[in-house]
């Protein structure tokens, strides 16, 4: 077994502040491109404060096997083409990638993919790619896609700029990530009654989710994963408090998630 892994980050994870505050230290780093796949933000997360989080899926031309699920036209003028996913290579220690895993929540969302990433440099005339050999790197993607996607939170969002701006991603695919709609303060008007709605939401939610959370760290495998059992009530959990939302709490209180997010025209259920 090699003592490194190359990883290929494309959320959060592509801003050196969230890879140190993991505590973990890459040996190098280059930005690439996954031809193969889009980003997409599948990965169920809580209403009202993290409703979803980043993963990747084929594109829809490369998708021979459905995995992608079936693609809706969207009643808007935009048909732009989706953009391959850009990310950032991380070269890691096993040691610091199994970290990563657990840091991800256990392997209880994401599933581990291997994918072929081509490197990114910049040059005066834009960023292309390199003549390096694709790197065939892990990646994380949902192992229980939620769909339709909506928008993540402001926050969320917000760190997967910032890291495109401090490893220069081309300005290209900031500008689509700008595009995509996001839930927040600032973006969902909010009145008193919908702001204590998720209040009360939360304040037994988010305690039960930190519960499952703390317990996924404490009973891990060398793999960095939590037992299957366990993964399995987490997501009934998942799902039981979505269910919540959608079918009670949110026809009194409001909507806990951004708008859905659309792929070029068109929306991947």
């Amino acid at each position: 077994m090699a003592d490194t892994v190359w990883y290929f980050g494309y959320g959060s994870n592509m801003k050196s502040s969230v890879m140190i505050n993991r505590g973990i230290t890459p040996l190098s780093i280059k930005v690439g491109v996954v031809p193969t796949h889009f980003l997409t933000f599948d990965i169920f997360g809580i209403p009202y404060t993290e409703p979803s989080f980043a993963s990747i899926a084929l594109l829809p031309s490369k998708s021979e096997t459905g995995e992608v699920g079936k693609v809706y036209t969207l009643s808007t003028t935009d048909t732009s083409p989706i953009p391959p996913v850009h990310g950032v290579l991380y070269q890691l220690r096993r040691e610091d990638y199994l970290r990563l895993v657990l840091s991800e929540g256990s392997g209880v969302g994401y599933d581990e993919i291997t994918v072929e990433a081509h490197v990114l440099k910049t040059r005066s005339d834009g960023t292309k790619r390199t003549k390096e050999q694709p790197i065939m790197a892990q990646t994380l993607k949902a192992k229980y896609p939620w769909r339709p996607n909506s928008g993540p939170s402001r926050r969320y969002m917000g760190l997967i700029l910032d890291g495109c701006k401090e490893h220069n991603v081309p300005v290209s695919y900031r500008r689509y990530l700008e595009s995509l709609p996001v839930y927040g303060a600032d973006s969902v008007k909010k009145s008193w009654f919908q702001s204590m709605g998720a209040l009360l939401f939360l304040f037994f939610w988010r305690r039960v989710i930190q519960v499952l959370a703390r317990t996924t760290k404490i009973v891990v495998d060398d793999s960095g994963h939590c037992p299957s059992w366990l993964g399995q009530v987490i997501v009934m959990v998942y799902h039981s408090m979505w269910f919540w939302h959608d079918h009670v709490h949110s026809r009194i209180w409001g909507m806990g998630h951004g708008d859905l997010i659309n792929y070029g025209g068109r929306a991947v259920w």
